[in-house]
């Protein structure tokens, strides 16, 4: 319960952050526009530095053996999750952006200073698993269905900074490799910007959202509810029926830090692109605010269950 506790004062700490960028537009100092410049920064520049970054942990057997797990599992639940949306989406008709704010949570930008905040910095090692795996899917399934098949291309994946920071990250981690002086210091310095950039970006997109409207739609709170409580409950059903973390000793400790991932609010990476590819941009970021100030709630309660579950 403890721990659920602290979890629900960060997430507070988050939407206060939330609250700075929604104030700075009804201001007048910036618009809500400008925006998609942050977008454009943090998924260029911010997110490669946190990735590379998340990797400078020394080496050994344990460390890879749990992030090796924590990659297996996390690949697992994102083909499911893409399986589940896309039936949702044949029954209930609903958009690109829809599904991919069921499938894609905010286990990066959010759950890096969470878990850093929580558990020490040293467990933000297995978020680079979670990340990983759905930088893959982001820049190959989620860009081609909300950009258009055009985006899907092995030249712009395998260019993409996030991915080639994938690269960087797992070749340094490999070879006990540690950046040197300022270039390491650098790295880390935009990285640790991360969360606090992500979610004035969010609060900028929510000063020109209707915040009543968006609240009073059936189709975000329906969308919300699948991103918050559904698809990280049918991980808590995966490890359950499996037994996993009861057969490997250190397999619950890691897997509650994917899990935190798992049942984090809608990436903001996809609101991101819903606005560099003009695509639904007041949708996506309606949704996107409006789980993340229900996560303030659900991603606590969500952890003691795993808790208490496994």
């Amino acid at each position: 319960m403890e721990l659920s506790i602290l979890l629900f004062l960060q997430m507070l700490s988050m939407m206060l952050m939330i609250l700075m960028g929604y104030a700075i537009v009804k201001l007048g100092v910036v618009k809500s526009e400008q925006s998609s410049l942050l977008s454009a920064i943090t998924l260029y520049i911010i997110v490669p530095c946190m990735v590379i970054d998340a990797y400078q942990i020394d080496y050994s057997p344990e460390k890879l053996n749990g992030l090796m797990l924590a990659a297996g599992v996390a690949f697992l639940m994102h083909v499911v999750f893409i399986l589940v949306s896309n039936l949702l989406g044949k029954i209930m008709h609903i958009s690109e952006i829809e599904k991919n704010s069921l499938t894609y949570s905010n286990g990066g930008n959010l759950i890096v200073p969470l878990v850093s905040s929580l558990l020490g910095s040293e467990q933000i090692f297995y978020c680079t698993a979670f990340m990983t795996i759905q930088l893959f899917f982001l820049w190959t399934h989620a860009v081609s269905s909300i950009g258009g098949s055009k985006q899907r291309s092995i030249k712009k994946i395998l260019t993409n900074p996030n991915i080639l920071a994938v690269g960087i990250g797992l070749l340094l981690f490999f070879t006990n490799t540690k950046l040197p002086g300022i270039l390491g210091t650098t790295v880390k310095s935009v990285g640790g910007v991360v969360g606090p950039v992500c979610m004035i970006m969010i609060g900028m997109i929510m000063a020109k959202a209707n915040l009543v409207e968006t609240f009073l739609s059936k189709r975000n709170w329906l969308i919300c509810f699948g991103r918050l409580i559904l698809y990280p409950s049918l991980m808590i059903l995966l490890l359950f029926v499996t037994r996993i973390t009861h057969v490997i000793p250190y397999a619950k400790d890691v897997l509650m830090i994917l899990f935190l991932a798992i049942g984090a609010p809608v990436a903001a990476t996809i609101t991101q692109m819903a606005s560099l590819f003009d695509n639904e941009v007041k949708h996506a970021g309606a949704i996107n605010v409006m789980s993340v100030i229900l996560s303030i709630i659900t991603l606590p309660l969500m952890l003691e269950l795993y808790q208490r579950i496994l």
